[in-house]
C-alpha cells in the first residue's frame, strides 16, 4: 500500500553548480510513503510523518547553499574561528569562496545537484526518522511548472530573525508586470534576462572589490544571530541595491527602474519570492 503527499512544502536554497555558479532555487516537494496496513488499517499517521519530513527539511536543506562536494574542483575547508569554507575555481579561471557557520551549508555527496540526485539523497537520510512500519519513502523536488518568465537569484537578510539571514540561501521566482494595467510580458522577459544566475548584494554588506588578474570579485561580509558570513563572488553576477533584499524592497525597486525608463506609464510589478508569494509595487514618473 502506498500514501502520497501532494505540494508538502516548497523548499528554498540556492546551489552552486560547477557550470553556472551560485543559483537560487525553489522546488515543490511530495512524497510517497509504503507500508502495510497496521491495526488501524493505517499506513501511518499523515500528521506524524508530514511534520517530522518538513522538519527535517527545515533544518537540513531549506535556505541553505547545497554543495557538490564530490566535485573534485569543489574545495572545503575550515577557518580557525571554526566556520566551514568553501571555494570553487571554473574552468576560466573564475573563483567563487563561502564561509559561513556549517549549518548554512547543505553537504551533498554529488559532482552536480539536480532535483533527483538531491531527493535520493533526502530519502537516505530520513528514512529511520519514520515509523518503523513503513518500509521506504520517496521523496519528488520539482521547480515549479510554469511558462512564465523566471530568474534564479541568491542573497542574505542579515537582519532577518530566521534562516534567511544566511548569505547565500535563494529563490527561482517568476515576476508579473503591469504598464498601464495590461500584462507586459517583454518587460518580464527583459528582466528575467537582467537577473539570470544573479546574486543580488546590498550596498552596506559590500567590504569590498577585489581584482585578481583578469576578473573582478564583489567581496561581501555580515554579522548575525547565527554567526559571522563571507561571500566572494564574481562582479558579472553581482546586482546591487542600496537597500536590504527583502521581496517588498525587489518589487518596489523594479518598479522603480522600469517607471523611470518608460516615463508617463504606471508600472505596477508583481514580485514573487519562490513559489506562491511574494510582494506588489507600483510606480510612475513623469516626464
Amino acid at each position: 500500500m502506498k500514501l502520497f503527499v501532494k505540494n508538502l512544502t516548497h523548499v528554498d536554497l540556492s546551489y552552486f553548480c560547477p557550470d553556472r555558479g551560485l543559483l537560487g532555487e525553489s522546488w515543490h516537494t511530495d512524497i510517497t510513503l509504503t507500508g502495510k496496513l497496521n491495526d488501524e488499517s493505517m499506513i501511518c499517521d499523515f500528521s506524524i510523518v508530514k511534520k517530522r519530513i518538513k522538519q527535517w527539511l527545515d533544518e537540513h536543506i531549506d535556505h541553505t547553499l547545497a554543495l557538490p562536494v564530490s566535485h573534485p574542483d569543489s574545495i572545503l575547508d575550515h577557518h580557525n574561528d571554526g566556520r566551514l569554507i568553501f571555494s570553487f575555481r571554473h574552468q576560466d579561471g573564475a573563483q567563487f569562496e563561502c564561509t559561513a557557520p556549517s549549518e548554512a551549508f547543505c553537504q551533498l555527496p554529488l559532482p552536480h545537484i539536480t532535483p533527483e540526485d538531491t531527493a535520493r539523497w533526502v530519502e537516505q537520510q530520513i528514512i529511520d526518522l519514520l515509523p518503523a512500519e513503513l518500509e521506504s519513502v520517496q521523496i519528488k523536488f520539482t521547480p515549479e511548472k510554469t511558462n512564465e518568465a523566471q530568474y534564479q537569484y541568491s542573497h542574505g537578510l542579515k537582519k532577518h530573525d530566521g534562516n534567511c539571514q544566511r548569505i547565500a540561501h535563494g529563490h527561482r521566482s517568476i515576476i508579473e508586470i503591469y504598464r498601464n494595467g495590461l500584462r507586459d510580458k517583454a518587460l518580464e522577459h527583459d528582466w528575467a534576462q537582467r537577473w539570470r544566475d544573479i546574486y543580488l548584494g546590498t550596498e552596506e554588506d559590500l567590504i569590498g572589490m577585489i581584482v585578481d588578474g583578469d576578473f573582478r570579485y564583489h567581496h561581501f561580509s555580515y554579522a548575525s544571530a547565527q554567526g559571522l558570513f563571507d561571500l566572494k563572488t564574481d562582479s558579472r553576477r553581482c546586482y546591487m541595491l542600496d537597500c536590504d533584499t527583502t521581496v517588498e524592497s525587489l518589487s518596489d525597486h523594479i518598479a522603480r527602474t522600469l517607471a523611470g525608463e518608460n516615463p508617463d506609464d504606471t508600472v505596477e510589478v508583481h514580485a514573487f519570492e519562490g513559489i506562491g508569494k511574494g510582494a506588489i509595487s507600483e510606480h510612475k514618473v513623469s516626464k
